[in-house]
């Protein structure tokens, strides 16, 4: 079996949605769509979005779920109900409308 190393498996830097620190959370979320219809759908999509600073430093990231319990307060409570189905299908369009 050949060896695998850490650069065989990364998604690049350059794949990942990104947004600055002040943006939105509806740019951000949009940010994650575009990133994912432009990534090669044969492989893992991210549910990730890296976040830059005035210096174009990467100074954190947030994901999907981040988004949804920044949102709504209860969805702690409904998280592991719900994790499965919106983690994997992404934003609906519904949710989209409403935070414009």
């Amino acid at each position: 079996m050949k060896r695998k190393i850490v650069k065989d498996l990364m998604v690049p830097l350059s794949e990942y949605a990104t947004v600055s620190e002040e943006a939105t959370l509806y740019d951000a979320i949009i940010a994650l769509e575009e990133a994912q219809k432009n990534f090669d759908q044969t492989k893992y999509r991210h549910r990730a979005i890296l976040i830059y600073d005035k210096n174009n430093h990467i100074t954190g990231k947030i994901s999907q779920l981040d988004i949804l319990r920044a949102l709504e307060p209860k969805y702690a409570e409904v998280e592991q109900e719900m994790r499965s189905g919106i983690s994997r299908y992404g934003f609906s369009k519904k949710l989209l409308v409403m935070l414009r």
